[in-house]
């Protein structure tokens, strides 16, 4: 499951063990401002191949009230609001991305729904490994990538709002 620039692997089961090693430092730099953290993504479903890299969801309070300084001496750094209304932080080694909003921001139920639904829906779950695999031998750079899962992204995120108002 490899192609020039999506580097695609099968599930690793330390990638939760790797969260909670960096959830404490993260969690101590954003300090009284931190509501929640969060191991979403790929990486954070079982049998689920991804790209090597763990994704974390901070839920602050307010975000200009983060530490930046505090974040860079962990050895992020600082992208800017590369998402909407959130900032953006990566790390390199290990491979973390940081995304930070403030409570009350849809995307955080949007991110982690998606993430419990196919938790618990493995037929959902292979056929959305099997959409990753193809993608990542079609594109070559990760907005691409990520742009092509969208229609799939959206479908489960219906199922899963469905499901609720049954």
């Amino acid at each position: 499951m490899q192609n020039r620039k999506i580097k695609l692997v099968p599930y690793n089961p330390k990638w939760p063990q790797i969260f909670q090693k960096e959830a404490g430092p993260i969690q101590q730099a954003l300090g009284s401002n931190c509501v929640a953290l969060h191991h979403f993504g790929s990486t954070s479903i079982p049998g689920l191949c991804a790209k090597p890299k763990i994704d974390i969801l901070a839920v602050v309070h307010k975000l200009d009230a983060i530490d930046v300084p505090a974040l860079e001496k962990l050895g992020f750094e600082a992208r800017g609001e590369v998402i909407p209304s959130g900032k953006y932080f990566s790390k390199k080694s290990p491979h973390v991305h940081l995304h930070i909003f403030e409570e009350g921001n849809p995307l955080i139920e949007k991110d982690l729904n998606f993430r419990d639904y196919l938790r618990t829906h493995e037929e959902d779950l292979k056929n959305y490994a099997s959409l990753k695999a193809h993608l990542a031998a079609l594109h070559e750079d990760g907005m691409s990538y990520s742009l092509a899962k969208t229609e799939f992204i959206d479908q489960i995120l219906a199922k899963c709002n469905a499901e609720k108002h049954l």
